[in-house]
């Protein structure tokens, strides 16, 4: 989904994300989405944000269902931490996503390449099959141009040529991560997280370089 305002839209930083308030039937929610589009965007009045529908999803149905071209929503101010700072981070970032949640590091691997942030990304990519497999033309387009831009798919339910297979887990990051010090964002599903929450000690990296992004996708 694209949004444009007739006032001037809040910058951001790639990683963050805005929270909706939704009215659906007599309930009012909020629900948080990372916003794809890189932080220039917002200089032009856009955002861009990513909706996947799930099964049994609540709000995310509603949004697919009833969205339209024209229509008014309520956001809140972009918010969250999953950016990058040179002040804390390494140099070089290592994320770790899985299905929707790769949209925080499509921000930032558009201000990558925009050259609004001063890093490098390598960008490991989790679904369960090729078809599952986000913005891939352009993440592949990234890639090929912009040397600080690596991206690495890896598909647990498939077997396919060119693509890695099984989970991100410490021996992926091990071969695609740079030599130098390196920070850890990951966004994705509860059960990456689970599963990362055993495999990312085996790196021996210090906690401050790691920082998990909270996503709801129902």
């Amino acid at each position: 989904y694209y949004f444009t305002s007739e006032t001037e839209l809040a910058y951001f930083k790639a990683g963050q994300y805005l929270t909706f308030k939704i009215e659906i039937g007599n309930s009012v929610v909020t629900r948080s989405y990372s916003i794809a589009s890189s932080p220039a965007s917002a200089l032009n009045g856009e955002y861009q944000i990513t909706v996947k529908r799930i099964a049994d999803g609540f709000v995310s149905d509603y949004i697919l269902d009833n969205w339209n071209v024209g229509d008014e929503v309520i956001a809140y101010a972009p918010e969250g931490n999953m950016t990058y700072c040179p002040l804390r981070d390494a140099q070089n970032v290592v994320a770790i996503a899985g299905g929707s949640g790769i949209t925080p590091f499509l921000s930032l691997a558009r201000a990558i390449d925009h050259g609004d942030e001063d890093c490098t990304l390598t960008l490991l990519y989790g679904c369960r099959t090729s078809d599952e497999i986000l913005f891939k033309a352009e993440l592949d387009s990234l890639s090929e141009k912009n040397e600080k831009i690596n991206v690495v798919y890896v598909l647990s339910n498939s077997d396919e040529d060119g693509y890695e297979k099984g989970f991100v887990g410490a021996d992926v990051i091990k071969k695609y991560a740079p030599d130098e010090k390196y920070s850890i964002f990951v966004c994705g599903p509860g059960a990456m997280y689970k599963f990362l929450e055993a495999e990312l000690p085996k790196l021996h990296i210090e906690g401050k370089y790691i920082r998990f992004e909270v996503f709801i996708t129902e």
